[in-house]
């Protein structure tokens, strides 16, 4: 028996995440590379997981891709898609239907798509983004990372919400869709996130206007370019001044933020302060960025939360700014993901059961 789920994907530069209704979830690299085929793929493999999201090798129209954390380690030409209409790219179909396969049920073949873009982009793109949605389906063979052999999911609708306005509602809503804090709906109060995502942050302020609703305030929100990556940045350019111009892997940086040092040549290399300088470094472009925009205004801001991948990492060098007034909330990597499911399915009302992921 096939049915319909629901389904809500952020496509973040940094990161793919995805729910569904089935209560499945993913989280992986937003990177597609060349594959090639694997005869010992899996003679080393000592799990039965029906699922490994490291190990995420597809083919479409008989050509091999590496996706995530495969294409980071695997693949010479393994990239994101940074472009202004990254919509558009075959990378973002490639992305997009490889995450819904990974979190519906054996049996769908349908589903309704929930997704978002950049709030910069959002008026402009919407249109095609969505009949790019609705008109590709391509047929995906799973080589490794899902066991599901063949399938083709088809999209028969969608919704499309702008990112870090979708957001607010996964910080005032819970998985049951009851308002967490009431004071926060009142007529009249003015609410920010600031999305720290990898390549870009929105900073997005609304002002409620009573039973749930809010409106934008557009002189206030924006699309700034700052992010993960330039810690990243931050971090090589310490590291290949401490090894003499080394080059490193997102892998190994990654690895230098969890450890705080790394290993060359066999020596350990003590990378505490050039870690935290790099974090304090990118929360000043942003909060300086953020000031330019609010200026004093955000004195009277009633709630700020912080989200996105870059939202954890970063809001403890952002408080002082903010007098210690930013808040985060839980699974806020995920807070376009279940905020573009939680409206939609508002919007959409009751006439599909199911269990989101929490």
């Amino acid at each position: 028996m096939s049915y319909q789920e629901i389904v809500s994907i952020d496509i973040g530069y940094g990161y793919v995440k995805a729910i569904s209704s089935s209560g499945k979830r993913a989280l992986f690299p937003s990177v597609v590379g060349s594959g090639r085929e694997r005869n010992l793929a899996n003679f080393m493999k000592t799990n039965d997981l029906k699922t490994d999201l490291s190990e995420m090798h597809i083919k479409i129209n008989d050509k091999h891709h590496y996706i995530g954390e495969m294409a980071l380690r695997n693949s010479i030409d393994g990239s994101r898609v940074f472009e202004r209409e990254r919509y558009n790219h075959d990378y973002t179909t490639i992305l997009l239907h490889a995450a819904i396969q990974t979190v519906i049920s054996d049996d769908t073949h349908e589903v309704l798509l929930f997704t978002g873009l950049p709030l910069d982009y959002y008026k402009s793109q919407v249109k095609q983004f969505k009949q790019k949605i609705l008109t590709e389906s391509p047929v995906i063979e799973w080589v490794s990372g899902l066991s599901n052999g063949t399938k083709q999911v088809k999209i028969t609708d969608t919704s499309i919400f702008p990112q870090g306005m979708a957001a607010i509602w996964a910080a005032l809503i819970n998985h049951e869709g009851r308002f967490l804090n009431n004071e926060l709906l009142k007529e009249g109060t003015l609410i920010a996130v600031i999305d720290i995502g990898f390549r870009t942050t929105d900073i997005c302020v609304v002002e409620m206007k009573g039973h749930g609703g809010f409106i934008p305030l557009l002189p206030y929100s924006d699309t700034i370019d700052q992010g993960v990556i330039n810690l990243h940045e931050n971090i090589k350019r310490s590291y290949q001044d401490k090894t003499g111009g080394a080059d490193i892997s997102e892998t190994t940086i990654n690895k230098i933020i969890k450890n705080l040092s790394i290993n060359y040549k066999g020596k350990k290399i003590d990378m505490t302060n050039e870690v935290n300088e790099a974090h304090q470094s990118v929360a000043n472009s942003i909060n300086d960025r953020i000031n330019t925009l609010w200026k004093n205004e955000s004195d009277t801001f009633d709630q700020i939360f912080t989200v996105g991948g870059g939202g954890k990492a970063l809001t403890g060098y952002m408080q002082d700014n903010f007098d210690n007034r930013l808040e985060t909330i839980v699974d806020g990597q995920f807070a376009n993901a279940i905020g573009n499911y939680r409206i939609g399915k508002m919007l959409m009302g009751d006439s599909i059961k199911e269990q989101i992921a929490n």
